[in-house]
């Protein structure tokens, strides 16, 4: 389909070396467009260029801090000098802690929101500031939660469980927050782009899988009775960041089988 075709884009991704940065890396190589991959573990962008050796001529991978203002500003530097200008972004990348809240040092609360929330600010802060100058079309897509909507069930978890924080799901939600407000204020600046984030739900982790009890335990809570399947997620990434989704602005895609319509 004509409106699928995402050949024109120059694709930032951070995150790249996670579960839905690589899937979503391969489905944007296999249809074209070129991308721009950030890291910060060198041994899972390695990987990445191993993956990837066919296609090098269409992609750069590099490791950065996602929240360091210079690191962020280098990179759009050596993508646009590469692919001319980098026209989209997805802030995937995202980390979390696990013990309980009760245990929460101020060092894990502070690094969760530098990543999950100044990092996404600082890519969309640069961004705009570079499509501004351009005077070009562009589109980010936010990589949220659906726990940035709702909160985790705790009956879920077992003691051995990676069990999700308050502060992960309060940066998601101020992510989500964020894509409503560079949605209205990208435009009001005169800068073509849209902004939207997408929520998913739980993903099965197959290198790495969650305990079965917590697989069957979500599953249940669930109205599809499963996990998703990480491409159900990268797939209306894709969707979004397409001339399919053209006038869709300011959205959260909720993709979580309706776990968070119960």
């Amino acid at each position: 389909m004509k409106n699928l075709d995402i050949s024109d884009l120059v694709v930032l991704v951070t995150g790249a070396g996670g579960q839905i940065g690589q899937a979503l890396i391969e489905k944007l190589l296999f249809n074209d467009a070129k991308v721009v991959a950030v890291d910060n573990d060198q041994d899972k962008l390695n990987q990445l260029e191993i993956n990837f050796k066919n296609k090098l001529q269409n992609i750069i991978i590099d490791k950065i801090d996602v929240h360091k203002e210079n690191e962020v500003k280098l990179i759009f530097k050596k993508g646009n000098e590469k692919f001319g200008n980098i026209n989209a972004l997805v802030n995937n990348a995202g980390v979390a802690v696990f013990n309980s809240w009760k245990e929460r040092s101020e060092h894990d609360f502070n690094f969760v929101v530098d990543v999950n929330l100044k990092g996404p600010f600082l890519f969309m802060r640069e961004f705009l500031l570079n499509l501004n100058k351009i005077n070009k079309k562009g589109v980010i897509v936010n990589v949220a939660s659906h726990y940035g909507i709702i909160s985790p069930n705790p009956t879920i978890y077992d003691d051995n469980d990676r069990r999700s924080s308050e502060v992960y799901g309060a940066t998601k939600a101020g992510l989500i927050q964020m894509s409503k407000y560079f949605s209205i204020n990208g435009l009001l600046e005169g800068i073509d782009v849209r902004v939207n984030s997408i929520a998913p739900g739980g993903i099965i982790n197959e290198k790495n899988p969650q305990s079965k009890s917590f697989i069957e335990k979500y599953s249940k809570l669930n109205p599809m009775s499963r996990m998703a399947k990480v491409n159900e997620v990268v797939d209306p990434i894709i969707f979004l960041l397409s001339p399919m989704s053209s006038y869709i602005n300011g959205h959260t895609l909720v993709v979580d089988g309706g776990m968070t319509s119960w």
